[in-house]
């Protein structure tokens, strides 16, 4: 009895052995896996594959103003159009950019108080109450992009654009960047139609210089 037990063990052991050994051949003999890498771009896909470097930054950056085209049309701008309710500095205290404001229009009485300028450390900007809106002219010396300095004998070209509380032009003069707003006192429907574009037009036609360095 005791050596057919021996027998049986013996030869449980051999077999454990022999699968261990098959076990161990076997990974002997199955090759190691190998790393492939992704195919690089082709000339095409690469040529549309977006190129952070080549996106467009857009910098601000100061005007070059053409004070002396701005001085010239101060000197040969008569007094009595440029006379305005307030005062506007000249010479080195001048706001940065020359002051273009309206002539022509009306204030209601009672509202001139309510007549406002304004340096800033980048242009001005002045406000006029008026009876079906208000008129508020804004000038900056700063720019987004390439610096158009203007030419003070040309003629700014004007850009009209409705807004939801009226309507605003746009131009560039002497390099500065000025914007001429409208702002309805009321909006009937939804829709500011208190002034209409060739009367927005008029209004900015007729800015005078009244200041400049």
């Amino acid at each position: 009895m005791t050596s057919i037990r021996t027998l049986l063990i013996a030869g449980g052991c051999t077999l454990s052995l022999a699968a261990c050994d098959f076990l161990v051949a076997r990974d002997r003999d199955e090759p190691a896996p190998v790393e492939t890498e992704a195919p690089d771009a082709t000339p095409d896909e690469a040529a549309t594959l977006p190129d952070e470097s080549e996106s467009p930054v857009m910098v601000a950056s100061t005007a070059t103003i053409d004070w002396d085209a701005a001085r010239a049309d101060l000197a040969a701008t008569p007094t009595e159009q440029r006379q305005t309710s307030f005062q506007v500095e000249s010479g080195g205290t001048a706001p940065p950019v020359p002051v273009l404001l309206p002539t022509g229009i009306v204030v209601p009485q009672g509202a001139e108080s309510g007549v406002r300028f304004q340096p800033m450390s980048d242009g001005y900007f002045a406000a006029y109450p008026g009876i079906d809106y208000d008129i508020i002219v804004n000038g900056t010396n700063e720019v987004i992009g390439a610096d158009t300095s203007g030419d003070g004998g040309d003629e700014p070209v004007l850009t009209y654009t409705p807004t939801m509380s009226g309507a605003q032009v746009s131009f560039s003069r002497y390099g500065a960047d000025y914007l001429v707003e409208f702002e309805c006192k009321s909006i009937e429907g939804g829709e500011a139609d208190c002034i209409t574009e060739q009367e927005a037009l008029e209004v900015t036609n007729k800015l005078v210089i009244a200041g400049t360095r």
